[in-house]
């Protein structure tokens, strides 16, 4: 399980929050949500490459086919938090990306 200030990391970052924590902050309760690993692995899509185990760590990273190369990587005491920290890093990829071209952002 990940932790309150990652989960609101993520919240704030945009990711999808559930039912149940929507329902919470419109009744005005500072509510996040504590995505499971497998939603996490699913809201990083293609991003996601691989997750892995070291002694004393997991690391969660991003395989790039068309450079055939593992990168972004990103360390947890859980894979949650590996895979969330990720998950981050490519949200911030994909903001910039939109930013540069004009997409999104505010009026």
């Amino acid at each position: 399980m990940i932790s309150h200030q990652l989960a609101r990391k993520l919240k704030d970052a945009g990711f999808p929050q559930s039912e149940l924590a929507r329902a919470q902050q419109r009744a005005g309760y500072d509510y996040v949500s504590l995505p499971n690993l497998s939603t996490l692995i699913e809201a990083c899509g293609e991003g996601f490459g691989a997750l892995g185990r070291e002694p004393s760590r997991w690391v969660a990273c991003e395989y790039v086919s068309q450079r055939g190369e593992w990168s972004n990587v990103h360390e947890g005491e859980t894979p949650e938090d590996a895979v969330a920290r990720l998950w981050l890093s490519l949200n911030q990829v994909a903001e910039a990306d939109r930013t540069a071209a004009g997409i999104g952002g505010p009026p």
